[in-house]
């Protein structure tokens, strides 16, 4: 083992003069160039896109809402440009347009015209989106328009959260409004109610009343209907009494006494009726109260705006002009009036001596050369006293019939009366129960419900490991593919399998290991180099550091002894070709820069069987943090590939050692 490490050391060609010295050097150094330039130029670049140009231009008109003017265009162009997170420059439609058409902005953004009508436009019949106008330009940099799409999702988001609790903050500025007024209407309501239970408590007390008044001019009915007939019986007699003068003149004393009698009733008739219309003018009057507090309560509940009330206050409308046509009316009166003057003149026929109809008598009594006249006069006035009653009689029929209908009436008016304050207090709890269903929010409670409401989602992002940055997150990979390089220039440089070990016979475990060794010495010095300028220079802190340069000195070793496998199998003509191959596979296949699902079926199936795929896990860990099996695993597979690289290479060596003329005149020189 120690010859194999001392033996024709290949170190000692580069030893001897000052170019092949720098040559070792260089090799050093070269993993620098996809390792450490790479990261330093792409270390944090979203961290820096507020340096890319972009145009911003404000051709919003505004939107009047409530009064005021807003301009949500403006706002939000103010609020960009302070935030910063990209270049904004404030610039008309002309210039965004030739800017991004000429590569001098990455892309443009307009707020249009109707921008603040539409963020408005929920409050209205005819609710829209508002809209953003983003130019992109591809041809300036895809990568660009792919950073600035990023971005503009984010400022999107922001501003939706933002603007969204402006615009639900006006709603519910409208919705306390409109608590307000149900709080109002239900005060007018419960104020109704109020009102509907007295007008209830004076019908039941008027139908009441109704009811007793039919029943009176039922009675009064009845007396007029036996007043006629008695007076038709007087008609009668008295045309007889006519028609015999001279018993009628024998009777006339008799009837005289009689006459008297008979003004005594009709004086209690007269009075009767007196009392009876004075009755009827009061409950005309009642009536006229009720159908005016009627009318009053129908126009306190058309202030109500409410179908409801607009209903009750046209039933109650129709109410009283039905109070008005079956009740006491003008007609009415006239005919009590009549009633009442005639009963008045039939007392006074019949009563004072000085009517008439006395003094006939009288005359009759005192001379019977009158008997004839006064007889007839008397035949007379007993027939307009029977017309009389006989109207009298057909007026208090028709009085009691409209009585009957008043009180039925009147309690069809109770019962709707009663409907009416149920409706009304029904409509009372309703607008009170509705009015405590909107939320009584102070200002400050308001805003905040609004900014819930505006964006009612937020994430809570946790991460098993973090990545401060996208150099931290592509670290993995360019260092890997710097070890690789690394490895692949080495034996570029240095032969795969020394000659004098090969041709000494040393076997073919000494033999690899014989040029092994000195390469070896430059991976370690390659991975040491890397390690310092990422690590130093760059800025770069990772998660485990001493873990981070042990497993990159074993990522070294493994490609060199991988790479070197490659070389003595197939020489070094040919295994120039294959390693860039190679690389290119594992390039495209490890899974360094996207997730290997991402790429195509191909590169997603052979990503378990490239060596850069175990390297990228396990600095991945090291580097960002989360170790777990992962790490280990690719210990493992890459302690194998040393392992097995070195062990196909021995047995490759020791056939080499077997000279023909193909080895010696090869079908591709090296």
């Amino acid at each position: 083992m120690v010859a194999a490490l001392s033996f024709g050391t290949e170190l000692k060609r580069f030893s001897r003069e000052t170019l092949p010295r720098l040559a070792i050097v260089a090799i050093i150094f070269l993993p620098l160039l996809y390792g450490a330039m790479y990261l330093w130029a792409f270390w944090n670049p979203l961290g820096k896109v507020d340096k890319m140009p972009v145009a911003i231009v404000n051709s919003d008109r505004g939107a009047t809402v409530d009064g005021f003017t807003v301009r949500f265009g403006e706002q939000v162009t103010r609020e960009l440009i302070q935030r910063g997170d990209l270049g904004w420059e404030r610039v008309s439609q002309a210039e965004a347009e030739r800017g991004v058409n000429a590569g001098d902005y990455y892309f443009a953004v307009e707020f249009p015209e109707d921008f603040s009508d539409a963020l408005t436009s929920p409050a209205g019949d005819d609710p829209q989106k508002a809209v953003i106008n983003v130019t992109y330009n591809d041809a300036t940099n895809a990568i660009g328009t792919t950073i600035a799409q990023t971005a503009m999702a984010y400022i999107l988001n922001v501003m939706s959260d933002t603007i969204g609790a402006e615009s639900v903050d006006q709603v519910l500025i409208a919705l306390q409004d409109v608590r307000g007024g149900l709080v109002q209407a239900a005060d007018g309501g419960q104020q109704l109610a109020d009102g509907t239970g007295v007008l209830l408590d004076g019908v039941t007390q008027l139908d009441s009343g109704t009811q007793l008044l039919a029943q009176n001019l039922g009675e009064a009915r009845d007396g007029a209907t036996a007043l006629a007939a008695g007076t038709d019986q007087l008609a009668n007699g008295l045309t007889q009494l006519t028609d015999g003068i001279v018993p009628l003149a024998d009777g006339l004393v008799e009837l005289q006494g009689g006459a008297q009698q008979l003004g005594a009733g009709a004086d209690q008739i007269s009075g009767a009726i007196n009392q009876l219309v004075a009755q009827l003018n009061i409950l005309a009057e009642q009536q006229a109260i009720i159908t005016g507090k009627i009318t009053a309560k129908a126009e306190l509940v058309r202030t109500i705006p409410h179908p409801i009330a607009h209903d009750v206050a046209r039933d109650l409308d129709n109410l009283r002009a039905e109070i008005d046509r079956q009740g006491f009316g003008p007609g009415t009166q006239s005919q009590l009036q009549q009633l009442r003057d005639g009963a008045a003149q039939l007392a006074f026929q019949l009563n004072d001596p000085q009517s008439p109809f006395r003094v006939g008598l009288a005359i009759a009594a005192d001379g019977g050369g009158q008997l004839t006249a006064g007889a007839t006069q008397l035949r007379d006035g007993a027939t307009e006293i029977n017309n009389g009653a006989q109207a009298l009689a057909m007026g208090l029929g028709q009085l009691a019939d409209g009585g009957g209908v008043l009180a039925t009436s009147f309690g069809q008016l109770t019962d709707g009366v009663s409907q009416l304050d149920g409706g009304a207090n029904l409509l009372a709890t309703e607008l009170r129960a509705g009015s405590q269903q909107i939320p009584a929010w102070d200002e400050q409670q308001r805003r905040a419900q609004a900014e819930v409401l505006g964006g009612p989602l937020s994430l809570d992002q946790q991460h098993v490991a973090f990545a401060p940055n996208f150099g931290t997150g592509v670290a993995p990979f360019f260092i890997s593919l710097a070890m690789f390089i690394g490895g692949f220039i080495v034996w570029m440089l240095m032969r795969p399998l020394q000659t004098r070990p090969l041709a000494a016979a040393l076997g073919g475990f000494r033999t690899v290991l014989a040029s092994y060794w000195p390469a070896m010495l430059v991976s370690v010095a390659q991975a040491l180099v890397t390690f310092a300028v990422v690590r130093y220079a760059i800025g770069m802190e990772p998660a485990n550091s001493a873990g981070m340069l042990a497993f990159l000195v074993l990522v070294g070793l493994s490609f060199l002894a991988f790479i070197q496998t490659i070389f003595v199998l197939l020489g070094s003509s040919t295994a120039r070709v294959a390693v860039l191959a190679l690389l290119m596979i594992n390039l495209v296949s490890a899974g360094g820069l996207y997730p290997p699902e991402t790429t195509g079926r191909l590169f997603e199936v052979i990503h378990q069987f490239v060596p850069m795929k175990y390297s990228v896990d396990g600095l991945r860990q090291l580097i960002i943090g989360g170790a777990d099996g992962r790490l280990w695993t690719a210990v493992a597979v890459l302690i194998g590939l040393l392992v097995v690289s070195i062990a196909v290479s021995a047995l490759s060596a020791r056939k080499q050692q077997e000279w023909s003329m193909k080895r010696l005149h090869p079908p591709i020189p090296a």
